[in-house]
């Protein structure tokens, strides 16, 4: 065999390998939310089995976590909006307008992103309590701006780039304001862009776990919160825990396979010219 012959197949080899990695805990958790107890823990594992599908109704009516779902969906969606609509004209002027310490702005802007989540949340406990957005769905979206928005900013920033300049010249030459230039000209243009933006936000927001571990009780639990309420005191429901892991895993997976053209055109938006 050819040395790059050779090459290709060791290649093909590790992908294939990481695929299974990847895919490998998801389809044990798949099997176990599929198998009734006693085949989900049997020795040595059950492979061929009738699936039941009870774990996952009765993971979807208790334990909240249904409530716990569509607070998720609600976060990601009003967290998207903030960070669009402050984020979108900031990258604009960060970009296209001279503004005193830009630098210094962006710095920090990447700094805050990379800060670990756990420092924001004693502080963020202490005024969220004082102003009453604590255990609030509204109050859980603000505080995920701390790393959507410098995230939003960094990559619509560089979307902007890629638009000439001359669209906006020829805009205000016809009266155009700031506010439409920016959100009838290099919006819909850098559109790719920004969509995988919101779509890596909400992949973001979805999963997170610290802040909504410290800032929310009951009302405003998200999902990644909802899995754990199915350990007990004294037992886990692995069952539900499992079926419950699946419907977390779920929409994100779908999302990303769906918008997966989407998130390759946007990311690579002026990688050539």
């Amino acid at each position: 065999m050819r040395p790059a012959s050779l090459g290709i197949v060791w290649r093909y080899a590790a992908a294939i390998l990481a695929a299974i990695i990847s895919i490998f805990p998801i389809l044990w958790i798949a099997m176990i939310a599929l198998k009734t107890r006693t085949d989900a823990f049997a020795i040595p594992p059950v492979w061929f089995f009738s699936p039941v599908w009870e774990h996952f109704q009765r993971a979807w009516t208790t334990s909240g976590f249904s409530g716990a779902f569509f607070n998720s969906v609600l976060v990601c969606v009003i967290g998207n909006l903030l960070a669009f609509a402050v984020g979108i004209p900031a990258a604009y002027m960060l970009n296209k307008r001279r503004v005193p310490a830009k630098r210094a702005i962006l710095i920090w802007l990447l700094i805050s992103y990379m800060l670990p989540e756990f420092l924001f949340v004693i502080p963020m406990y202490v005024f969220y309590q004082y102003v009453g957005l604590y255990d609030t769905v509204i109050g859980l979206a603000i505080v995920y701006q701390i790393f959507t928005l410098p995230f939003t900013i960094w990559l619509a920033r560089a979307f902007f780039a890629d638009v000439p300049s001359s669209l906006a010249e020829a805009a205000q030459l016809e009266g155009a304001s700031t506010s439409q230039i920016i959100w009838k000209i290099y919006v819909p243009i850098a559109a790719p862009g920004l969509a995988a933006t919101a779509i890596l936000n909400s992949i973001k927001m979805w999963n997170e776990l610290t802040i909504a571990l410290a800032l929310t009780f009951d009302r405003a639990q998200t999902v990644t919160l909802a899995v754990a309420g199915f350990r007990g005191y004294a037992s886990i429901d692995w069952g539900a825990m499992s079926a419950a892991s699946i419907i977390v895993i779920l929409p994100m997976a779908l999302f990303a396979i769906l918008a997966q053209r989407r998130i390759v055109q946007g990311l690579s938006l002026g990688a050539v010219k």
